[in-house]
């Protein structure tokens, strides 16, 4: 399972305040800086079968990587996060970039990595989308910069975040700050939350990138009723 908490910066340069921050560099642990480009771009039928299980499907360019994802669930609490989540590296002829496409059933059951996450459940979505066509509903496009940090006894990855959502022509910026739990205790996970929120402009981000996403198409199909 999948547990994250989604902070949103308050203010435009509130990530540079944050990097510029002694407190924070003393947090983040040395050497262990990243950035990487990212496209994510999430799919569903047309009826939006996988949506209404609650459930996205997400193809990530990761640099020069390419990551298909399931995610099942997204119950949130003050910006906490978790969901059951497959993950499946995409070579060039996994997934063929074309309108309508189809999901490899087989080859997404055989390859797919999760925290123990159950195939059972794996099997139940994928059988919801077997021989149908894929659209693209929207994307994210933004920078990452990660940061390994030690805060208890647990470790976390902190992420910044930093550029837009977009259906059709609508956008919306995305400035957040994500910690993800990566081994130990969420109770460490969300006091370095707290503070984080004491110490800078952020608040809790209740919604994750693909259903703010659906609140955009939402906008999108009024724009054009």
């Amino acid at each position: 399972m999948e547990t994250e908490l989604k902070l949103r910066f308050l203010e435009a340069d509130g990530q540079s305040v944050f990097l510029a921050n002694t407190w924070a560099n003393q947090l983040i642990m040395p050497d262990s800086k990243t950035t990487t480009e990212m496209l994510s771009r999430y799919f569903d039928t047309a009826d939006m079968a996988l949506t209404r299980m609650r459930t996205s499907l997400r193809l990530r360019e990761e640099g020069k990587e390419r990551v298909a994802t399931i995610k099942l669930g997204d119950l949130s609490r003050d910006g906490l996060h978790q969901r059951l989540e497959w993950s499946v590296k995409v070579g060039d002829e996994d997934w063929p970039d074309t309108d309508d496409s189809q999901l490899d059933i087989a080859w997404f059951l055989k390859n797919a990595v999760s925290d123990g996450d159950p195939d059972e459940k794996l099997r139940e979505i994928l059988q919801r989308v077997q021989n149908r066509p894929l659209q693209e509903i929207c994307q994210a496009r933004f920078v990452r910069t990660a940061f390994d940090v030690g805060y208890g006894d647990t470790l976390i990855e902190l992420a910044l975040d930093e550029g837009e959502l977009r259906v059709d022509e609508q956008t919306e910026l995305v400035n957040e700050m994500e910690l993800e739990l990566r081994e130990g205790d969420v109770r460490d996970l969300m006091n370095l939350g707290e503070e984080l929120k004491i110490r800078f402009p952020l608040v809790p981000e209740p919604l994750s990138k693909y259903a703010r996403c659906l609140a955009l198409m939402q906008h999108s199909k009024l724009d054009h009723a």
